[in-house]
């Protein structure tokens, strides 16, 4: 992507950032707390399960999740989330503060996420959530999974948003982060485990929360912050 002109450096001062997208599994949906209380529960009632670690199990259902997943895509089967699982979802922590507060501050909010619409908008209901965004757009709506440039420009163009007035929040460097740059959105990564609160990818730099409490922080960085961010460096 090449730096940004005269007139659309203009037009982003006259137009600051109003959405913020969100990704939902392992963003905005605690998907590890979830899959931990669904695995203790099943390991406690199944004996034969009683002397394998709970990490080893939940390595071994994640491993057969995305082999689903993978034959999902290619139309080989249906594709359902577990009932134990179901049962045990929520919100990853400060999320649902954040979605309200931003709301509260003007900020229109939506999720882009992979996997069947009626899952997500399902998951999204569980956990508190939809009701704090406008849409979900869905892998399954597009036909395209994340990164692919289109399910973002897809939601771009449902909203009525331009790249350059929308951040995307998400976990998943390849996905999410990818995605949002290709797609010229700002991208923002959410990395609990990080110890740092900026990062090179992809040739850019790309700012770390590690909790929702720092997304303020981050929506109010400066115009020129911004545009080092969605443009490659010139001396790489």
């Amino acid at each position: 992507m090449s730096p940004p002109s005269p007139s659309t450096i203009s037009t982003m001062e006259s137009q600051p950032v109003t959405m913020v997208f969100f990704d939902l599994d392992n963003t905005l949906f605690d998907h590890k707390h979830s899959l931990y209380q669904a695995m203790s529960a099943v390991r406690h009632i199944s004996p034969l399960l009683h002397d394998i670690p709970l990490k080893v199990l939940i390595e071994k259902y994640n491993e057969a999740l995305n082999h689903a997943y993978d034959r999902y895509l290619r139309n080989e089967t249906a594709y359902e989330d577990q009932d134990a699982e179901k049962k045990n979802r929520s919100a990853m922590p400060g999320s649902i503060r954040t979605l309200t507060r931003l709301r509260e501050n003007g900020y229109r909010t939506a999720i882009i996420t992979n996997d069947q619409t009626d899952n997500q908008v399902e998951k999204a209901r569980a956990i508190g959530v939809l009701d704090l965004v406008e849409c979900i757009t869905t892998s399954e709506e597009v036909g395209h999974p994340k990164p692919d440039v289109r399910t973002f420009q897809y939601a771009l163009e449902k909203l009525e948003v331009k790249p350059y007035c929308a951040y995307m929040v998400g976990d998943s460097v390849e996905a999410d982060i990818k995605g949002a740059i290709k797609a010229g959105i700002t991208p923002i990564l959410y990395a609990p485990s990080s110890n740092s609160s900026l990062e090179v990818l992809f040739e850019r730099e790309v700012p770390v929360i590690r909790h929702f409490d720092q997304l303020h922080m981050v929506l109010v960085l400066p115009l020129k912050t911004i545009l080092n961010r969605v443009s490659p460096h010139r001396d790489r």
